[in-house]
């Protein structure tokens, strides 16, 4: 055996799911002098007999048996498995577990010692059981299959041949072999050692391993009676099977219908998808009044769509982010996934939503930034169109009306326009202000010389007419009487025939007009 290497050991039917879970085993950190391998166990007839397999293809002493659906979030795991298993009475290392016997085996809905990020298909949470325990890690009767490590084998039991119980019965070797099981203590959310993506769990065969359990370890004190939790099977699936049907033929109101009158362990996982689908559908057409995300245009993909950023929004979050925005942005451009997409997900995949939130936020506008400076100036404007007024901020609010402006001068072929003054987001938000203020000058009426300034900025930086047009429109309040100090700034100029002088002049006229029609209403 190699007392130096650690062996990771999946059994897998989820290629997308294994291949998330790989990413973060391979980024964690080996301490020196050790190696780690993983074996991955595909079509295995239960838990326990793909665990034995691959334990006789490993001659590593440390062995992590995990889900394909859990991420390690934690890159001193090894070096901290390593500094617990220095106690040869530690047999057994789980990351979630129950400190005290119970008579009933019903461990997995009472646990109450370590910690870990849970998300359940439709939402996420933090679950801290134990900070105070001394010394960072607390004894447990029983551990979550969630993760286990040893550094000792004992072959699982084959005798719970599904995919519950495996764990509880091997807790309950190691305990009878005389070794100790523990987790760690974690003191805040961000040092949990897992993420679990576990999904909603009906329970259907982990009563039947529950009576077995409790009828095979009968003489150390455990006593089967039926769960009362435990709902009607048929019941549950009629409700399931009438979701699924309504969402099948797109009838979403219906399905939404369906589900308000589902009760908590109603949902299975195909369930927790059309929840998510219809939660984004539903954002998209209060924020954009239509389907904006491609994805949800084909109902039966949106699921691989959903994990797919789901994932990469869980690398920002995990600081794991290499890549991770290459894949949304290209998602984001083809249109496959809009902003609301992004924003539903952020805030259902992971339990401090908003800390992830502001990460891919700040990304978001990096990209468009990064757009406007390419001269992808649609592009850019794509983007800010997703994001309603207050989150678009200032800055981007006046970048959005510069893009306006900007396909108003190509539509009448102006020579010079706002993007040829600059492409930097920062310079052209600066000179928007400063043209503002200019024009404000001349709004007021200050004295010659200071409006004289205003004309002769708008000539430096190619100020053209719908620019200006456009701040008359939502910034001057004295629209008559800015507009014939403009023309008479033009006619002065630029001759008193002057194309420039004549547009404001009939536009002093008309805004009189108005306020002559105004006043004559009663």
């Amino acid at each position: 055996m190699n007392q130096h290497k650690f062996c990771f050991i999946i059994c897998a039917n989820q290629e997308r799911y294994l291949e998330e879970c790989l990413r973060y085993i391979g980024n964690l950190r080996v301490p020196e002098g050790y190696e780690k391998e993983t074996v991955v166990i595909r079509g295995a007839k239960s838990m326990t007999s793909g665990y034995n397999q691959a334990m006789q293809q490993t001659d590593a002493k440390y062995k992590i048996y995990m889900h394909q659906d859990v991420l390690l979030v934690n890159q001193d795991l090894l070096p901290e498995l390593l500094s617990v298993f220095q106690s040869a009475s530690v047999g057994m290392v789980g990351i979630i577990g129950k400190k005290e016997f119970m008579q009933s085996a019903e461990y997995s809905r009472n646990w109450d010692a370590g910690a870990a990020e849970v998300f359940n298909g439709t939402d996420a949470g933090f679950f801290n059981f134990s900070p105070e325990a001394a010394e960072g890690w607390l004894d447990v009767a029983a551990a979550d299959g969630v993760m286990i490590a040893t550094q000792y084998d004992l072959p699982w039991d084959e005798e719970f041949d599904g995919w519950d119980f495996y764990d509880i019965s091997q807790s309950e070797r190691f305990r009878e072999a005389g070794y100790r099981i523990v987790v760690p203590c974690v003191e805040k959310a961000e040092d949990v050692w897992a993420f679990h993506d576990a999904g909603q769990c009906e329970y259907d065969m982990w009563e039947k391993y529950r009576e077995k359990f409790c009828r095979k370890y009968s003489a150390k004190g455990y006593q089967y009676v039926r769960s009362p939790f435990i709902k009607n099977r048929s019941e549950r699936r009629e409700k399931q099977s009438r979701v699924m049907a309504a969402f099948g033929r797109q009838d979403f109101d219906e399905a939404g219908r369906l589900l308000m009158q589902c009760e908590s362990g109603d949902l299975n996982s195909q369930m927790a998808y059309v929840v998510c689908y219809l939660v984004i559908r539903g954002e998209e057409m209060m924020a954009y009044n239509r389907i904006l995300s491609g994805s949800l245009q084909e109902p039966d993909t949106f699921p691989d769509a959903y994990d797919e950023v789901k994932f990469m929004l869980r690398r920002f979050y995990f600081g794991q982010a290499d890549g991770a925005w290459e894949v949304l942005r290209e998602k984001l451009h083809e249109g496959k996934i809009s902003m609301k997409f992004l924003w539903v997900v952020s805030h259902e995949c992971v339990a401090d939503s908003n800390r992830l939130w502001w990460r891919v936020f700040a990304r978001y506008e990096e990209e468009i930034r990064s757009l406007v400076m390419q001269g992808e100036i649609i592009e850019a404007e794509k983007l800010l169109l997703q994001l309603d007024e207050k989150w678009r901020g200032k800055d981007g609010n006046i970048l959005l009306i510069l893009i306006q402006v900007f396909r108003r001068e190509v539509e009448k072929g102006v020579q010079r326009g706002v993007f040829d003054y600059s492409l930097d987001p920062d310079e052209l938000t600066r000179h928007f202000i400063r043209l503002k203020y200019y024009l404000r000058r001349v709004e007021f009426g200050l004295p010659e010389r200071y409006q004289r300034e205003a004309y002769e900025y708008c000539e430096q930086t190619g100020v053209s007419d719908y620019l200006i047009l456009r701040i008359l429109q939502n910034n001057i309040f004295y629209k008559e009487q800015f507009c014939r100090n403009l023309a008479r700034i033009f006619a002065e100029e630029e001759g008193s025939g002057s194309m420039r002088a004549g547009l404001y002049t009939q536009l002093a006229e008309s805004e009189r007009k108005k306020k002559e029609v105004s006043n004559e209403q009663p």
